[in-house]
């Protein structure tokens, strides 16, 4: 028990159903009220994938599942389809990051049969964001799914408890939603937070201080390490027009809350003290330093011959592309294994100055996957999506957070189907809720 090991390590499967047996009761339990609509198995599927994934570690069941939900749920609200004009952009940039995406697989001489398994994780996303302007959710609608989302996510934070009690600290399990990776954790607790702010009419106070911190015990049972550069920085830009119309009572709440997560966070994970242990020794230079020196900036990495680290990768990436922009690897990408991986019998990383086997952030990654004018495309195409939500503010940061992950870490927000759908919710359902102007939904949370 507690336990720091990484997805490298399997968990053993005693411990594994053990785990998904008691998280089972607990639904059991205290998970009441469901209404069984096409919507509603969407998000129970999204937040208890691991329960397929145990028994199929591919997760195909999922994935078929998710195709045919969504599919159902866009031919429900078909007749009720009126695009406008952001949504009309939002199409086209869809149907050419899809041209440019099929274009690689074909140029490289790649099975259309394996670009489509790879093309399941954007075209989920895409199809559930039309299928849910098509249904048109009431206020009432979109509270109910927000709680369910909110209420998903606490249980969540129970599984992680549970978690850390029969298995430890691990990376490769977060809650229910799945055990093949920690980052969901990373993801889940900030999009919740921010989406808890927004259904809350954009308030925390009293209580609601105790749900949205909750949620980092997720992040924290995964042994993440970016929650705490990013979370902080959330907290404070969910505050920052707040604090003028504050009591100093409060202000001095928030300006005191930022320090101690940057404080906890440190000590609560090995990689970012000096002892390498839970609760080690507060060095803010060293988690700094450890940080610059993981993306590939700190100043012994940037003497380096080769690129390092995620950031310091990632620009060699963009770096060396642009020099030649038009050249076929720089606007189609390179081969792809049948796995989706870069065929590294093409690509060799020091043609692009890179260290070879070091990690790359989603931005080099999908640039060299895919070329930067499908890169480009996606981005734009999910950045559009955001800016659906007719709440400057709410959109900003949300699209703050989505670029940070992109640029920075692995960029799962908007390539990975597990933290993409549930941004999809996101924002759908806060474009619903603004949409139809009710301060009901926004007072009637949790």
């Amino acid at each position: 028990m507690f336990e720091f090991k990484t997805s490298l390590h399997p968990i053993p499967i005693n411990q594994l159903i053990l785990f998904y047996l008691i998280a089972l009761f607990i639904y059991i339990l205290f998970l009441r009220n469901i209404k069984f609509t096409t919507l509603s198995l969407i998000i129970l599927l999204l937040f208890n994938q691991g329960y397929i994934i145990l028994l199929d570690e591919s997760n195909r069941p999922s994935k078929v599942l998710f195709i045919i939900l969504s599919l159902l749920l866009l031919f429900k609200g078909i007749n009720n389809l009126k695009l406008d004009k952001r949504e009309q952009r939002i199409l086209l940039l869809s149907i050419l990051f899809t041209f440019f995406f099929f274009l690689n697989y074909i140029v490289n001489g790649i099975s259309l049969i394996w670009a489509s398994y790879q093309y399941y994780k954007y075209f989920v996303p895409i199809v559930l964001f039309f299928a849910l302007k098509g249904i048109n959710m009431s206020s009432e609608d979109a509270t109910y799914y927000g709680n369910l989302v909110i209420k998903l996510i606490l249980f969540q934070v129970a599984f992680s408890i549970l978690k850390l009690i029969i298995i430890g600290f691990r990376e490769n399990i977060t809650g229910t939603i799945s055990n093949t990776g920690g980052s969901i954790g990373v993801s889940y607790s900030i999009l919740g937070t921010i989406f808890y702010w927004a259904m809350n009419g954009k308030e925390i106070k009293g209580k609601d201080w105790l749900y949205i911190l909750s949620f980092l015990i997720v992040p924290i049972a995964s042994n993440k390490r970016a929650i705490w550069f990013i979370y902080p920085l959330i907290i404070f830009l969910l505050m920052l027009d707040k604090i003028n119309r504050l009591s100093p009572k409060r202000i001095a709440y928030i300006i005191i809350l930022i320090p101690c997560l940057i404080y906890f966070g440190f000590r609560l994970n090995p990689s970012l003290n000096p002892e390498k242990k839970l609760w080690g020794s507060f060095d803010f230079n060293y988690g700094v330093n450890y940080a610059l020196s993981y993306s590939g900036v700190s100043e012994e990495k940037l003497m380096s011959p080769y690129a390092q680290g995620r950031w310091g990768a990632s620009s060699a990436i963009v770096k060396t592309t642009f020099q030649n922009p038009f050249s076929r690897e720089s606007l189609l990408g390179f081969g792809r294994s049948r796995r989706g991986e870069i065929n590294t019998d093409i690509f060799n990383p020091t043609d692009y100055g890179l260290m070879p086997g070091t990690m790359i952030s989603s931005l080099g990654i999908m640039i060299v996957q895919m070329g930067w004018p499908a890169t480009l495309l996606l981005i734009l195409l999910f950045i559009n999506m955001i800016y659906t939500i007719p709440d400057k503010k709410i959109a900003n940061i949300i699209a703050f957070y989505g670029i940070l992950d992109v640029v920075l870490y692995g960029g799962d927000l908007i390539c990975n189907p597990i933290h993409n759908i549930l941004l999809i919710l996101v924002i759908m359902i806060i474009r619903s809720l603004i949409s139809n102007n009710s301060q009901k939904a926004y007072n009637n949370l949790i």
